[in-house]
């Protein structure tokens, strides 16, 4: 298994285990996953009742669940429903 794809079930698997979804238990949606040298990047689609505040919210479980040194995050600069979450590994 690819590490971007590992990466990618860790964070769904973190998904389901915390509150990081919608009021309704919608899951955020990754796009796209892509390996930067040894960084992963996703692509997340949120779904309404979602923000960067809450997955900023969850930055320190995120950094655990897909074994990373650090975690940004940040909106997508042209639409404002994605976020791109940089993991350094």
């Amino acid at each position: 298994m690819g590490m971007s794809v590992l990466v990618r079930h860790r964070f769904q698997s973190l998904c389901l285990k915390t509150s990081l979804r919608t009021p309704h238990g919608r899951l955020p949606l990754v796009i796209h996953t892509t390996r930067a040298g040894s960084d992963v990047i996703m692509m997340i689609w949120c779904r309404s009742g979602m923000s960067l505040g809450l997955f900023e919210d969850y930055r320190e479980e995120i950094k655990v669940a897909c074994y990373a040194r650090d975690v940004f995050i940040h909106a997508h600069s042209r639409w404002s429903h994605l976020l791109v979450v940089r993991i350094l590994r």
